[in-house]
């Protein structure tokens, strides 16, 4: 299947970044997202595991423990941070943006594995292997409310910041903060549900805790996942999403008028930084200074309406099937964006080339 833009392709809003350098303000924000994440998964893992401790609430005491690990793991993450902000170098001339995606496969897996140890546990306590003995008291009750709500205000603000910088390690935090929020309430919920079973005497009471456990445990599996798949895409160098690949195709088709054909689209992500690959084809008799000088401003509109995108440039001379195509539309250059790769339509091109110049 293939995509042609024509000279009706409308501009893109884009999204702008803040004044100043645009890397410096994604990196800036980027740290402040994880540093954030960082104090609250302190604050909230210091009350769960006193509270915890001080009434006698394994759930409590686990999820404190478990708040703690979170800590560790938004350090690891912040260090990541650090990594993916330097410029490129010589060992890693394409930037060190792949930093933030193994970044965001630690933060998913560290939430896999914590809904798997949820269904582990909550599975003994049901099946009869465990013995459960919840204590829950009306102050344990309010602890975990007030964590939800810091989890929520938090997570919604660091999720803002994940969308202004397009940081995958900057989402994975986000939706793992978030994963709080259901994460308390869930224990909230049991720990009055407990308190009202156990004080009407209730056989089954002793159980509700697991029960809640095993929703928890499955929800956050499959947000793990969610997690873990972006990241997972950018390392296996999977091509930007569809609408990013309209947005670049939409700036390109803006120079309709200066090349005969733009082909070769290739696309892929390292972390807030969008790789782009095109092949350039203009009329055989410009200059390369001609062809440089429409290269870089293209490349200056790209970074202006998606900052991040870094562009590479193969020129190539009109000929063949393409030359009269080009005069047919009256020279008016196109976009075309194949959904597999080129490589047979390179193949034809170059025959096309070399006959011409024969």
């Amino acid at each position: 299947m293939t995509h042609v833009h024509g000279e009706q392709a409308s501009a893109p809003a884009g999204d702008r970044s803040e004044s100043g350098d645009g890397a410096d303000v994604t990196n800036r924000l980027r740290r402040r997202a994880v540093t954030l994440c960082i104090l609250t998964t302190a604050v909230v893992a210091s009350a769960e595991i006193g509270v915890g401790v001080a009434f006698g609430l394994i759930s409590v005491t686990a999820e404190g423990l478990h708040t703690g690990a979170d800590l560790l793991d938004s350090l690891i993450a912040y260090f990541l941070i650090i990594i993916a902000s330097r410029p490129a170098d010589r060992d890693h001339p394409y930037g060190h943006g792949k930093y933030d995606s193994l970044g965001a496969i630690v933060e998913g897996g560290f939430v896999f594995i914590t809904g798997g140890w949820a269904l582990f546990k909550s599975a003994g306590v049901l099946l009869g292997l465990v013995d459960a003995d919840p204590r829950p008291e009306p102050v344990t009750v309010g602890i975990m409310l007030a964590a939800a709500v810091l989890y929520w205000g938090v997570s919604r603000y660091v999720i803002r910041l994940a969308d202004r910088t397009r940081s995958p390690l900057v989402y994975a935090e986000a939706m793992h903060l978030r994963s709080h929020v259901w994460i308390t309430l869930g224990l909230a919920a049991g720990l009055a549900l407990s308190k009202a079973g156990l004080s009407a005497g209730w056989s089954a009471a002793h159980q509700v805790d697991a029960i809640v456990a095993v929703v928890l445990g499955a929800y956050l599996m499959r947000l793990g996942w969610r997690i873990i798949r972006p990241g997972f895409r950018q390392l296996m160098d999977t091509a930007l999403p569809d609408e990013d690949v309209r947005r670049i195709t939409d700036v390109l088709d803006r120079f309709h008028e200066e090349f005969v054909e733009i082909h070769g689209v290739r696309t892929r992500g390292a972390g807030v930084d969008r790789h782009v690959d095109i092949h350039l084809m203009v009329e055989g008799d410009r200059t390369v200074r001609w062809a440089h000088d429409l290269s870089h401003r293209i490349e200056a509109e790209l970074h202006e309406q998606m900052p991040g995108v870094r562009l590479l440039v193969h020129i190539e001379p009109a000929a063949g099937r393409a030359w009269e195509e080009y005069l047919a539309r009256r020279r008016v250059g196109q976009v075309v964006v194949r959904d597999c790769a080129p490589l047979a339509a390179e193949a034809d091109h170059h025959s096309d080339v070399r006959a011409h110049q024969g």
